[in-house]
């Protein structure tokens, strides 16, 4: 685990305020996730995508959830920052979920406009950075946590699957293809942010999961 252990005498920086921040947008992400839905009149799963919720009335929350998912990450590496990957992977994730929410993608998911291939990019490299920055990071975390993390991981990348199978036509959820691909996609999010909240619930233990080398008794001399 010596890619992500904690940066030699660096903990805590700014005090417990990073971690407070952090879990309190990574609580609200909830709260968005469920307003953008009411606000846009589709419940969860989404009819056509959740890029379509970025669109009229829930189009601000839209952008305010998206832009909270990338932050919640770096703040939590403020707190506890790790050596290795896991900063420059979530600033990745941060940039890209900012343009996600900035973005717009096109009504009806036709995605024939310049925006929206662009949004198509950045939401899709997101997705796949997102889960890599929390588990990079989370690789110096209590143990009982990163095994988790991990979970989901393997949760969020079988359903990747999945999205990619029903983008291609397969109707994998016996709803057609189009449903099946809101449906996965839906899914997909909620298991993002649930790697979020687990990252925020877990930040204090980060650097537990880290071996240290053992203290080396002191030499005697052969008088002794």
């Amino acid at each position: 685990m010596s890619g992500s252990r904690v940066s030699s005498g660096v903990w805590a920086r700014g005090g417990s305020a990073w971690l407070t921040a952090a879990r309190w947008v990574a609580g609200l992400g909830w709260v968005l996730w469920i307003a953008m839905q009411v606000i846009a009149d589709d419940l969860f799963p989404p009819e056509i995508s959740l890029s379509q919720y970025g669109l009229g009335g829930a189009g601000f929350v839209f952008t305010l959830w998206a832009i909270g998912l990338g932050a919640t990450p770096l703040m939590l590496l403020r707190y506890r920052p790790v050596d290795g990957p896991a900063r420059p992977v979530a600033w990745i994730a941060f940039v890209a979920a900012v343009l996600t929410g900035l973005v717009r993608t096109d009504e009806g998911g036709a995605q024939l406009s310049l925006a929206a291939k662009v949004h198509q990019v950045v939401a899709v490299t997101a997705l796949v950075m997102l889960p890599l920055a929390v588990l990079f990071a989370m690789m110096a975390a209590d143990r009982r946590w990163w095994r988790l993390a991990v979970g989901l991981a393997f949760a969020t990348a079988g359903v990747g699957i999945l999205v990619l199978l029903a983008a291609a036509g397969f109707d994998t959820a016996a709803r057609g293809a189009p449903a099946s691909w809101a449906l996965w996609e839906g899914f997909l999010g909620v298991l993002e942010m649930l790697l979020v909240t687990v990252y925020a619930a877990a930040a204090t233990t980060v650097g537990r999961g880290v071996a240290r080398p053992e203290p080396v008794p002191p030499v005697q001399s052969a008088g002794q």
